[in-house]
């Protein structure tokens, strides 16, 4: 078999086609997601002892593939020797075919894809937290072989069972965001009854779930948009308490004037006096970072003193400039969190199989469509989760 037409299953388990399809990135071509990204044929990847290679359904879209087709903050092409890059970090799929010593799987097992890969021999991994391995990367960012292809190969420790309720659409869209939100939420925050959480970008990929995780977990969810249009989703995920933030100026910028640092002052300021006005005169105990720049000056300020911001990302800039003052007289907390392990990947699945925390998939577009949705993510246009259908069927 030389090729694999899309939207199909071989009909014998574990035929491998010479040639699969695949979204590209070729370091020549870095730039917007709509030309960066272009459908090639390349060659199936050949498997490791440890490895699976699996037969992707669906991929989902996540904003580290807006940053490998830009090549920045960092180009993918630092971080592997491949010539080129096939990005996408979230997969539901069938396991195809197994290296030797595979145990946990077999071929034909329906699963979903976590991201975190790591060596699985050193001190860290086998005591500590293979996310602390000095060889740990994430998959689809930082390997070659990502989600948006007719196949790819992964860890064995990075499969979890696909829920049987969800769509092969809906298991490929929750993988990376909801294991980073349940690690950050529970692992890092340790978010307890009652606390009051600051959740910026509540109706994205990360907000979706950790407005979910605080329901489970008996906390307060203040869910922050940047649009009304997108208020009616994180109240039906269960956000009573709501603040659209473009009411608001406090977004940092880089070489302010003193006029304007005043001015954002005051702005963050009235954003903490609108979350006191919500939660009856209460600060947030933890807030869920993940915008950086623009946010993170209110996010140290708002939080409450001994409070606990955690963050993953900075979609917004990386360099993060605010008052130290209110860190550490108010003796708050900054956490750093990546991802998940595979222990709490499983731990968090198992809250999906049982139906205490649903995807969101805002929209499914086909396979040659995957450079169109990481343009959307990039200009900010989109709600929930956005899936990629590639061997499943319509």
């Amino acid at each position: 078999m030389k090729t694999l037409d899309l939207g199909t299953v071989p009909s014998e388990l574990g035929e491998i086609p010479d040639l699969m399809k695949a979204i590209v990135i070729r370091k020549e071509r870095e730039g917007e997601p709509a030309t960066s990204m272009q459908v090639e044929e390349v060659p199936v990847p050949e498997l490791g002892p440890s490895e699976v290679l699996v037969l992707v359904m669906a991929a989902g879209v996540n904003f580290n593939g807006v940053w490998a087709a830009q090549g920045k903050p960092v180009s993918v092409f630092r971080m592997h020797k491949d010539p080129f890059h096939i990005a996408g970090s979230d997969a539901s799929g069938i396991v195809w075919r197994v290296g030797k010593d595979v145990r946990r799987w077999k071929p034909g097992d329906e699963v979903v894809i976590h991201c975190n890969q790591s060596c699985g021999q050193c001190p860290e991994c086998n005591g500590l937290d293979p996310m602390a391995c000095s060889e740990q990367k994430i998959w689809g960012y930082e390997t070659s072989w990502g989600a948006f292809a007719q196949f790819t190969k992964v860890q064995a420790q990075q499969l979890v069972t696909k829920p049987k309720k969800l769509s092969w659409e809906e298991s490929a869209s929750y993988g990376l965001t909801f294991f980073t939100a349940y690690r950050m939420l529970v692992g890092q925050a340790q978010v307890k009854p009652g606390d009051n959480v600051l959740i910026w970008g509540a109706a994205g990929g990360l907000g979706i779930f950790a407005i979910q995780l605080c329901k489970v977990l008996g906390a307060n969810p203040i869910a922050v948009v940047s649009s009304p249009d997108k208020m009616g989703l994180v109240s039906e995920l269960g956000a009573e308490m709501i603040i659209n933030r473009r009411d608001f100026g406090f977004a940092k910028r880089p070489d302010e004037t003193p006029e304007q640092v005043k001015k954002r002052s005051d702005e963050m300021k009235r954003f903490g006096g609108e979350i006191r006005k919500l939660t009856g005169g209460k600060d947030a105990d933890i807030v869920f970072e993940h915008v950086g720049q623009e946010t993170f000056p209110t996010s140290v300020f708002v939080c409450k003193r001994f409070g606990k911001i955690v963050i993953c990302g900075a979609t917004s800039g990386f360099n993060l400039e605010f008052d130290v003052r209110y860190l550490w007289m108010r003796q708050k907390q900054i956490i750093g969190s990546h991802f998940a392990n595979a222990y709490q990947a499983e731990r968090a699945n198992e809250l999906v199989h049982v139906g205490k925390i649903r995807p969101v998939l805002d929209q499914v577009f086909a396979f040659e469509d995957t450079p169109k949705a990481h343009q959307l993510m990039k200009e900010n246009k989109h709600k929930g989760k956005l899936g990629i259908r590639i061997q499943a069927s319509l």
